[in-house]
């Protein structure tokens, strides 16, 4: 069985977290996942779970799309072996760098002038 895409998971916790905040018994909350979804009941029960565990409910990830951009063949090098070594992806690296730098940016009104 393959895994749910984050915001598909992020979706599923939300509705057990809505059910929940509806006071209904644990057993109809488990069989309502489990039909509107197709999932296992030990699934649903882990979505539950889940919900129980946040106050609040997830927010839903928005989704990622390929953006290619041609960079130096060192600074992709650099790029590999920092993620490599945090053990995380390429692509988490990326987007936390240019969330990062684009937040300096907004934050200091430029536009296009580097600080």
């Amino acid at each position: 069985m393959k895994r749910s895409p984050n915001s598909e998971l992020a979706e599923r916790i939300n509705q057990a977290h809505a059910l929940l905040e509806q006071r209904k018994p644990y057993t109809n909350i488990v069989e309502q996942l489990m039909e509107t979804y197709g999932v296992s009941q030990i699934q649903a029960y882990r979505y539950v779970q889940q919900a129980k565990a946040h106050k609040e409910k997830l927010t839903i990830p928005e989704r990622s799309v390929v953006f290619t951009v041609k960079l130096p063949p060192s600074l992709i090098g650099r790029v590999r072996e920092f993620a490599v070594s945090q053990g995380t992806s390429i692509s988490k690296i990326v987007r936390a760098a240019l969330e990062e730098f684009l937040a300096k940016k907004q934050h200091y009104g430029q536009k296009g002038e580097d600080r």
